[in-house]
């Protein structure tokens, strides 16, 4: 089966508009896809689509709600069909709950493990059965390099991110079957703001326009290929 085209794909990126998630709907924006991203509040997500432009649009979707999720996603496959591209980028990050085990609030716990597992497990379900039936879809999960490697004082995040890392793995041996590829990216430090700085060089970090690079990259490959994990560092931090 021959893959569309970009032009004709569908990408849903949660939590894109900002951050990285901004600049992965923009790169698949600007690849050609028709994209939806999304925010908790419906204004942010319409603002950040209209300056993304093209044919992007800006749905509310709060990640930590089973009753959002399944609001967005029926709103989603109801207006704009079966997403060919989903990205699961939608997470709080380590700084949303530091401390040692100790000191850390049980609710801060609760609330990263909602967004970054949790929430990726229903999001992904509601679309699931949809891109089953057409035998065909990319599913990009963002992770991080803290899915990998413990860090002192970041417990819940770090549980979060090795758990998305499971879930991920045994996700793609169901799916495979389906022409269904899961692509897990682990980023390290990231520049998330403007990309105005040097591409190479000494100090240069990774930034999140090369994370958006990348999921547009490896969505545009062939079907009969897949990068299951990836650890994407810059090339020469400080």
């Amino acid at each position: 089966m021959k893959d569309k085209p970009m032009s004709e794909r569908l990408a849903v990126v949660s939590g894109g508009s900002r951050g990285l998630g901004r600049h992965i709907a923009a790169a698949l924006a600007a690849a050609g896809c028709r994209v939806v991203l999304t925010a908790r509040e419906a204004a942010r997500a319409r603002e950040a689509a209209r300056k993304i432009g093209g044919r992007c649009e800006g749905l509310a979707l709060d990640q930590r709600e089973r009753s959002s999720i399944e609001a967005f996603a029926g709103e989603v496959l109801g207006r704009f069909g079966t997403p060919d591209i989903l990205v699961n980028n939608a997470a709080i990050t380590a700084s949303g709950a530091r401390g040692s085990v100790i000191e850390l609030d049980p609710d801060a716990w609760d609330d990263i493990i909602a967004t970054n597992l949790t929430g990726v497990f229903l999001l992904t379900r509601a679309f699931l059965p949809a891109m089953i039936e057409r035998d065909r879809g990319d599913i990009f999960m963002i992770s991080s390099m803290s899915g990998k490697k413990g860090d002192a004082g970041t417990s819940a995040y770090n549980a979060s991110k090795f758990g998305l890392q499971g879930f991920s793995q045994a996700l793609m041996y169901e799916v495979r079957r389906h022409n269904i590829r899961v692509m897990v990216l682990n980023p390290s430090r990231i520049d998330t703001g403007e990309d105005t700085g040097d591409q190479y060089g000494h100090g240069v970090y990774l930034h999140a326009a090369d994370i958006g690079a990348t999921v547009a990259h490896l969505a545009a490959l062939p079907g009969r290929t897949m990068f299951r994990d990836m650890d994407i560092f810059g090339t020469n931090p400080p």
